[in-house]
């Protein structure tokens, strides 16, 4: 095991990512695609501050900043009793602030990368986040997409002027431990192990149309069960979607965070993740289901339409939000045999390694030139 030192001396570029703590949060995303990143000599801290005093203090010894959620940014800080004249005064504020910020970085030689999770904010985007975004998409030099998908929409969105590099979301079943035996997982949530299961777990929100998930698996009549957990984002009415578990035959809500162990579990029971969202650019949600060998049923979204096309075996997309349709097609898909739709997600899931889809970013990154650069910065400083 080589020594911290030793560790950072083999680092030939560096990165600082916003927001602050992000990969102490939990999200395998982050785990995975650092330690990707960290086999080519790219090392990521999680601690950089939008303040041009943070630049004065690291900015000298960082090749790139990495904005990721940068709404958070513009957002941040209790609005409950504010008006929303003094909300747009404060959330312009801090969009100075941003736009003074990746200037001065610009003036020091630093790379600016933005990737872009979500074209807009999944609750709804304001004029001043769609504002920001703009000045992101103007000011980076490289804008991360997931998916060939994503960059039509955030050019028509953004027209951004770096370089816009399609990086995958990788697998993230691996950040997570091996799931216990299913009819022990199924027995403990008072569930039959021997009809099927299709499943929703992470943070409920409205745009992943739960209340879809429950209507399509009501018209089931018990032949299909189903699985909704994780902890309620804020504002998501979580009292409506219990109404409609209880009258659903087979159905669970666990209305909480889920450990690793859990989540894990929950999707090992499982015969298929349900993914019926309304909008997104990517989903962590398919990725982690088809590493753990599981077919998803998604809506006709453009990425999951992109990312199943060559395995149509490991899920099926549906179109449209009638209930009957989504129960016809989970009745369909889960009547494939399990094993050739388990060994299509498992083959999905290997072309999606995070040593693979680190690679565009690595090669756009350009990282011994860069290095060489900052080292120049900072012996020109010392001098």
């Amino acid at each position: 095991m080589p020594s911290s030192a030793s560790a950072e001396s083999d680092c030939l570029f560096r990165i600082a990512a916003f927001p602050p703590g992000v990969t102490r949060q939990g999200n395998p995303y982050f785990a995975l695609c650092h330690a990707a990143l960290a086999k080519r000599g790219i090392s990521v801290s999680d601690d950089l501050e939008i303040d041009v005093r943070w630049l004065n203090t690291r900015g000298l010894s960082v090749d790139a900043v990495h904005f990721h959620w940068p709404e958070l940014f513009w957002r941040r800080g209790p609005f409950g009793g504010v008006s929303r004249l003094e909300r747009a005064a404060r959330a312009c504020h801090r969009l100075l602030h941003l736009k003074r910020f990746v200037r001065a970085t610009r003036r020091l030689g630093v790379l600016r990368i933005w990737t872009v999770h979500n074209v807009e904010p999944h609750e709804g985007a304001l004029r001043w986040d769609r504002y920001g975004y703009r000045l992101l998409a103007r000011e980076c030099d490289i804008v991360i997409c997931h998916s060939h998908s994503a960059t039509v929409a955030v050019r028509a969105a953004y027209q951004p002027r770096g370089r816009i590099v399609v990086m995958p979301i990788g697998e993230l079943a691996s950040a997570h431990p091996a799931p216990r035996p299913r009819a022990e997982v199924l027995a403990r949530l008072g569930l039959d192990s021997g009809r099927p299961v299709v499943s929703c777990l992470g943070r409920l929100r409205h745009y992943k149309g739960l209340d879809l998930a429950c209507k399509a698996v009501e018209r089931l009549e018990g032949r299909v069960q189903l699985i909704v957990g994780g902890p309620r984002h804020a504002g998501f009415d979580v009292a409506s979607l219990a109404t409609l578990i209880e009258r659903t035959p087979g159905a669970v809500l666990i209305d909480r965070k889920l450990t690793d162990q859990e989540f894990a579990d929950l999707t090992g029971a499982s015969d298929a993740a349900l993914l019926p969202y309304r909008a997104i650019t990517g989903s962590s949600a398919l990725l982690t289901a088809i590493g753990f060998g599981r077919g998803v049923i998604t809506s006709a979204l453009p990425y999951f339409q992109e990312i199943l096309a060559d395995e149509p075996d490991a899920g099926v997309t549906v179109s449209g939000w009638d209930a009957s349709a989504w129960a016809n097609s989970i009745d369909q898909f889960l009547s494939r045999p399990a094993d050739v739709r388990s060994r299509a997600a498992f083959r999905l899931a290997a072309r999606y390694t995070w040593d693979r889809c680190v690679e565009p970013l690595v090669a756009a990154l350009g990282v011994p030139d860069r290095a060489a650069a900052t080292r120049s910065r900072m012996a020109g400083a010392a001098c």
